[in-house]
């Protein structure tokens, strides 16, 4: 008789093995994924909110550069951080994790040339003023007490808006309720008094004022300079940088965008004065134009973006806010011109498959979408060119030539497309005719 066969029991520390070599496996499975994570390494970087010509911009200096490019005759903000920097290949920048490490670099910021020390700045308060709107530029740097006074009577002049637009809502409600009830009251044949308006809704006023942060200002003549904070009489190691002042002034000038109807959300720049827009026939285009500052872009990109390659003698333009023109002139071919103006416009998409844009004349109480010239391209055939400028001379010039693209006529085009056949049936009929040529001479030869 067989004896019973009896499995061997499994051990705890068997349950332990393979527990182990499934999640080794697991984790050489996520190996790849996991190689993708840049590396960071605890840097000290340069941060700060830096003078562009016309707006106050925030950068960062990574450590691996070791120049800071400022514009000279305007103050900037600097702060020096110690961060987590890492290098993403993708797309060949070094970034910064501010959000997980941001530590400011207590000290003093002391500023040399030729080894003589030109400024000592201390970490202090600074705010952004902005009177007319963060959107519109004009910012001024504030310090020390005058920033945190100016940030209160911001947050102060805030509350009050909300406080007085309340006020105004409720007065308004109550109005509405007043007005019901007369209605009724009059229905009913009672005697009824004039119900006295509510005051307007107060309007929120544009002027921004930043919150307080720590840093140190800069203000330095055109020139080269060295850099570092100092603690105690003593450099805090990775804070040393060269500093470089360039007295950069914009030439100003007017820039256009030309909007599409069916592109209307992606416009083409036009910056160069003799840039040309083309365009259909019968068809309408849009124009937009901005007030602009125009810098060569191996000076202005290193204030901006340290880390982009410029091209010397390369043009950048750099858009301040929208151009306060208001008439256009415009003209096509021979013909005398006719005078075009600004409006408010309305985007419409319409209906069906094809998903296309209508634009409009925006109406009464409608948030206009644009706010453009509309310009019509003629479809007479005799048109070929036109120009668009200013009506006005202004110290910024500005006009585009306009090219009308007409279709190729139908004959033309048949006619152009016969042209491959016919050539090929010149250069058969030629080779047959040489063919016969040197078959007759081969004949005569031969003959009696």
């Amino acid at each position: 008789m067989n004896a019973p066969q009896v499995r061997p029991s499994l051990k705890p520390s068997d349950s332990l093995v393979r527990i182990f070599l499934a999640a080794v496996a697991l984790f050489g499975a996520a190996k790849p994924a996991l190689g993708l994570e840049p590396e960071q390494r605890e840097v000290v970087v340069v941060n700060g909110r830096v003078w562009d010509g016309g707006e106050y911009r925030e950068t960062f200096v990574p450590s691996t550069e070791d120049e800071v490019t400022l514009m000279a005759g305007q103050g900037s903000a600097i702060i020096y951080a110690r961060t987590l920097e890492y290098y993403w290949p993708l797309s060949r920048q070094v970034y910064v994790d501010f959000q997980r490490q941001r530590d400011v670099v207590e000290g003093q910021l002391v500023i040399r040339q030729d080894g003589e020390v030109v400024a000592r700045e201390t970490l202090q308060p600074y705010a952004i003023l902005y009177p007319e709107g963060a959107r519109n530029g004009g910012g001024r740097l504030l310090w020390g007490d005058e920033a945190e006074r100016a940030y209160t009577e911001h947050q102060e002049t805030e509350r009050r808006f909300v406080r007085d637009f309340a006020a105004a809502q409720q007065a308004h409600s109550a109005y509405e309720r007043k007005l019901v009830q007369t209605g009724a009251a009059r229905i009913r044949g009672e005697p009824v008094e004039p119900v006295a308006p509510p005051p307007p809704l107060p309007k929120p006023s544009i002027r921004l004022v930043t919150a307080p942060e720590p840093g140190f200002r800069v203000l330095l003549e055109p020139g080269r300079y060295t850099m570092a904070v100092e603690r105690d009489g003593r450099r805090v190691t990775g804070t040393e940088r060269r500093l470089r002042a360039i007295g950069l002034r914009g030439r100003a000038a007017l820039v256009a965008d030309v909007i599409p109807t069916e592109r209307w959300t992606r416009p083409l720049a036009t910056n160069i004065e003799d840039a040309r827009i083309f365009a259909r026939p019968g068809t309408v285009l849009y124009l937009t134009l901005a007030e602009a500052s125009r810098f060569d872009e191996a000076e202005y990109l290193p204030i901006v973006s340290p880390q982009a390659e410029p091209v010397p003698g390369r043009p950048i333009w750099v858009r301040r806010r929208p151009a306060g023109v208001d008439r256009l002139q415009v003209a096509w071919s021979d013909a005398e011109g006719d005078q075009l103006s600004r409006q408010p416009l309305k985007v419409e998409q319409t209906g069906g498959s094809s998903f296309g844009y209508r634009i409009r004349a925006a109406r009464a109480g409608e948030t206009p979408d644009l706010d453009a010239f509309a310009v019509a391209v003629p479809a007479d055939a005799s048109v070929s060119r036109g120009s668009i400028g200013l009506v006005q001379p202004a110290e910024a010039p500005f006009i585009r030539e306009m090219v009308v693209v007409h279709p190729p006529k139908s004959s033309l085009g048949f006619a152009l497309a016969l042209l491959p056949i016919a050539g090929y049936v010149l250069i058969r009929g030629r080779r047959r005719i040489a063919g016969r040529f040197r078959l007759t001479g081969f004949v005569s030869s031969r003959g009696p």
